[in-house]
């Protein structure tokens, strides 16, 4: 039988930080690809320029990002992982003796800095990546998934019902909801505060046909915990309270998301096109050429953001039916010269009115043309004439859909689909996207932005070459700290010297 081996004590233990730190780590492909250190200049207005030396903002950005890595959402857990993880510490710039900040510090970063704060860091990150060759910018991909809100589906409450408690007291009901869902301390007062008041007596509104359906639910009831969560109820499915998010993705090959949109469960995917085409514009500073989408963002209001912003769109359109039976708009002949529609028997319709609510034109024949027709049966089996309705941008939609014969089109629609729910489970399954982590939509909002960095910054590493090793590696972390060492001294002097410093580390974050 072996005995046991006996540990003797060490008095002297030489260790390296850097040495413990695998080379093809996947911290160690990061940090070789980007240089953080322009965080510093994209919230140096939120500080101070008195008070104690803060926690390096280069660092709190970092342990966002391994939060959203490896799939960690809860920050007080995060924050123990950096102390036990060597190679977080390595990409921290944390030595063995110092101590990690207490999870606080991120909480009251992310309340500072703001939702803009983390658009300018996304944006970051896509020119980043251009600036590698991985964005193409021509032809884009968009689609959209829903995440689950922190808050309980089964904790509804009346709309009515809550109506009545901000009509007695507004301001305590108002302030409630703001410190459930952890906003700023200042709670909003006077005409801000019945301005929320009005917003939630108002409701979500109401849209019309599958989204009035879906949305019916959210028009008597919310959930106070997180009021901007949204009940999506679909057919044989289990009704999910959440948020939309929807992904811009470029076509290149290596799938960069170029912008990021949080809207309600409930929202009709088209309403966020222009925004997303605007942000994509912004961040790479030119406009795209082709949009590539499913049927659910082949409304009016997504065809016509596209015409405003000359981008060529690919979307997908419903069948129309005929509600009422009888043959479909295909077996009639619009001619454009004279604007009418011909029916298989020759006769004509003319325009009668416009349906300002649905968008279209009516289309009728002479009275009493359909009554005698051998084809009334087959065609208007109903006791009036037949009548043809025409969208007000189906010269859009007529020349879009000539489009999707070509091979190159149905190509582009197979790998949209592809690669778009590809990114949505990635996010999904291993960076934590399919609950949110914080509630209310500005929240979620920086959750998406950081998600999609996360993804953009996996493929943005995967590409770059691999990291050097041992002394050149350790040069690298080394002028990493001394670069954070060097804004602490400046910041020390500067408030020494009274002075107002311009892109160094301010007050801390209490």
């Amino acid at each position: 039988m072996m005995g046991l081996k006996t540990v003797q004590p060490k008095l002297y233990l030489s260790f390296s930080l850097d040495s413990a730190v695998p080379a093809n780590h996947l911290v160690r492909r990061i940090a070789a690809a980007v240089d953080f250190d322009f965080v510093r200049g994209l919230v140096h207005r939120r500080y101070s320029h008195t008070g104690q030396p803060s926690v390096d903002p280069v660092v709190l950005f970092k342990l966002w990002l391994l939060g959203y890595f490896f799939n960690i959402m809860s920050e007080r857990r995060l924050c123990e992982e950096a102390g036990l993880n060597l190679a977080w510490r390595w990409f921290l710039g944390y030595e063995l003796d110092e101590a990690i900040p207490d999870h606080s510090v991120w909480s009251k970063a992310r309340r500072r800095f703001g939702v803009k704060t983390y658009e300018k860091f996304f944006a970051r990150i896509v020119q980043l990546c251009e600036r590698a060759g991985l964005v193409q910018g021509d032809v884009l991909f968009v689609d959209s998934t829903l995440t689950k809100a922190n808050a309980s589906p089964y904790g509804l409450r009346s709309r009515s019902l809550l109506q009545q408690q901000q009509l007695s007291r507004p301001q305590d009901f108002v302030h409630d909801l703001w410190v459930v869902n952890d906003q700023p301390d200042e709670a909003p007062a006077g005409d801000e505060g019945e301005a929320t008041v009005e917003k939630l007596k108002r409701g979500p509104g109401r849209p019309r046909g599958r989204d009035r359906r879906r949305s019916a639910i959210n028009e008597f009831s919310l959930s106070p915990v997180d009021p901007d969560a949204q009940t999506f109820v679909k057919p044989g499915r289990t009704p999910i309270l959440g948020h939309k998010t929807h992904f811009l993705v470029d076509g290149g090959k290596a799938t960069i998301i170029t912008a990021v949109e949080v809207r309600g469960a409930c929202e009709a995917d088209g309403q966020a096109v222009g925004v997303l085409l605007d942000k994509h514009r912004g961040v790479l500073s030119r406009a795209a050429r082709e949009l590539v989408g499913d049927r659910g963002y082949g409304s009016e209001t997504a065809l016509r953001m596209c015409v405003e912003r000359e981008v060529q769109p690919l979307l997908g359109i419903r069948a129309s039916t005929n509600p009422h039976g009888g043959l479909n708009r295909s077996a009639f002949t619009y001619v454009a010269e004279r604007d009418r529609y011909i029916c298989p028997q020759g006769k004509e319709l003319t325009r009668s009115h416009e349906n300002i609510a649905r968008r279209q034109t009516v289309y009728k024949p002479v009275r009493g043309t359909c009554r005698g027709c051998p084809l009334r049966a087959q065609c208007a089996p109903g006791p009036t004439d037949r009548v043809i309705t025409r969208r007000w941008d189906a010269d859009i939609v007529e020349e879009m859909q000539a489009r999707f014969s070509t091979p190159r089109v149905r190509a582009l629609l197979r790998r949209r689909q592809a690669v778009s729910e590809r990114i949505n489970a990635d996010a999904k399954e291993k960076h934590g996207f399919a609950k949110a982590q914080f509630r209310g939509r500005a929240k979620m909002q920086i959750q998406a932005l950081l998600t999609a960095a996360t993804l953009n910054l996996k493929q943005l590493a995967g590409r770059r070459p691999e990291p050097q090793a041992g002394i050149a590696a350790l040069a690298a972390h080394l002028l990493g700290s001394i670069g954070s060492a060097v804004h602490r001294i400046g910041r020390l002097h500067q408030i020494a010297a009274s002075t107002t410093p311009s892109a160094l580390l301010p007050a801390p974050i209490r």
